[in-house]
C-alpha cells in the first residue's frame, strides 16, 4: 500500500523558522501524510533545542531515526534525520528523498523551514495531480511579512542563462490580486516549495550534489520536465515565505554562492550559445566591477566574484564548499 506524501523540510541553525514552519504543517498530517524533518547539521545546541520542543509538543508522534532504513513501516507523524555534515540546500534534502522512495510514497514536497503552510495546503495542492500529465507543482509565494506581496509565481529561463538575469518575466514585490491566479506552465517549480511525483524523482534522481547553495532547483527541474504541462504553478494556492534566513549578515558569501553555482546551472543545462555568452558575460562583469571598484556596492564584489570564477574553473563545486567555509 502506497503512502500519499513525504513533507520534506531541510532546517539548519534555525530554530524559529523551523517550530513556526512545523506548527503550521503539523495539523495536515495524517496516517498517509508525514513530515520528514532533516537536520543539515545544525549546531549541537540548536539541533537539541528543536529536538526537545517537538519532543514537548508532539511526544508521541515523532520518531527519531539516526540511522538509515530500506523500509520503515511507521505510524508517528513526524521523522527526524540528521546528516552527518552541512550538504548544502538541494543535496541536503536528498535524505529526505530517499527516506520517501524507500517508504513507497506516492509524492514527495520540499518546503523550505522559512515557510508558514496555510490551512488545507496540502489537499488542495495534491488535487493537480489528477491530471497524469503532471510532473511537479509548486504555489503563488508571498512574502510572510506582508502577505499582500508575490515574491515567486512561476519561473521562465528564455535568455536569463546568456544575460545572468533572475528567471522570470515579472517584478519583485507584486501585489496580489486576482489577475494573478489561475493554472500556468513553468519552465521550473520552486525548491522552496514544491510537489513532486516519487516515480519521476525515482527515475532521473535526486538533487545534484555539484550544486550547494542554489540554483539547484532548476536543474532538477528540467531533469524532471517531461512535455509542455508537465511542470506548473498553482496561483490559486499561496504559501508564505520569510526568504533566505540562511545568508543573513553573508552577504558577500552569498555573492561567491550566487556567482558560482549561476555558472555551474549554464554548464550544466545550457545550450553551446547559452555558455558562450553566459560565461562571457561573467567574465564581463567581474571586470566592471574591478574598473568601478571605487564604488563600495561594486568593490565588495570584486574579491568573492573573482573566488566564484576561479573555484568554476577549478571544479572546486559543491563538495569543496561542503568540506570547506570560505570567509571574505
Amino acid at each position: 500500500m502506497k503512502n500519499t506524501l513525504a513533507i520534506v523540510v531541510l532546517t539548519w541553525n534555525d530554530f524559529f523558522n523551523t517550530i513556526k514552519c512545523i506548527k503550521s504543517i503539523y495539523p495536515q498530517l495524517d496516517d498517509k501524510t508525514k513530515l520528514i524533518l532533516v537536520d543539515n547539521d545544525s549546531e549541537e545546541r540548536i539541533y537539541n533545542k528543536t529536538v526537545n520542543w517537538i519532543n514537548k509538543n508532539y511526544k508521541n508522534n515523532y520518531l527519531h531515526l539516526k540511522k538509515k532504513s530500506k523500509f520503515l513501516q511507521f505510524k508517528k507523524k513526524i521523522i527526524i534525520l540528521r546528516n552527518n555534515k552541512n550538504l548544502g540546500c538541494g543535496f541536503g534534502h536528498n535524505s529526505g528523498y530517499e527516506f520517501a522512495i524507500k517508504n513507497n510514497f506516492e509524492f514527495v514536497a520540499r518546503v523550505d523551514n522559512d515557510m508558514v503552510v496555510p490551512k488545507k495546503f496540502f489537499i488542495n495542492f495534491l488535487k493537480n495531480f489528477n491530471n497524469k500529465i503532471i510532473q511537479g507543482v509548486s504555489p503563488k509565494i508571498l512574502y510572510s511579512h506582508n502577505r499582500k506581496l508575490i515574491w515567486w509565481m512561476g519561473a521562465k529561463i528564455g535568455n536569463s542563462l546568456k544575460f545572468q538575469t533572475h528567471m522570470r518575466d515579472y517584478s519583485y514585490g507584486l501585489k496580489d490580486n486576482k489577475k494573478y491566479s489561475g493554472i500556468t506552465n513553468t519552465d521550473a517549480i520552486a525548491g522552496c516549495a514544491s510537489v513532486m511525483r516519487c516515480s519521476r524523482l525515482k527515475k532521473v534522481g535526486f538533487s545534484d550534489k555539484d550544486f550547494f547553495y542554489g540554483p539547484e532547483d532548476v536543474e532538477l527541474s528540467r531533469r524532471i520536465y517531461t512535455n509542455p504541462g508537465s511542470l506548473i504553478v498553482d496561483r490559486n494556492i499561496k504559501i508564505y515565505h520569510a526568504v533566505t534566513q540562511s545568508f543573513v549578515n553573508l552577504s558577500r558569501r552569498r555573492i561567491y554562492f550566487e556567482y558560482k553555482y549561476r555558472l555551474v546551472l549554464i554548464k550544466k543545462i545550457g545550450t553551446i550559445g547559452d555558455k558562450l555568452f553566459g560565461y562571457s558575460i561573467s567574465l564581463i562583469k567581474f571586470f566592471l566591477y574591478c574598473c568601478l571598484f571605487m564604488k563600495k556596492k561594486h568593490n565588495a564584489k570584486i574579491i568573492p566574484v573573482f573566488f566564484a570564477i576561479k573555484h568554476f574553473i577549478e571544479g572546486k563545486l559543491g563538495d569543496y564548499d561542503r568540506n570547506n567555509q570560505i570567509k571574505f
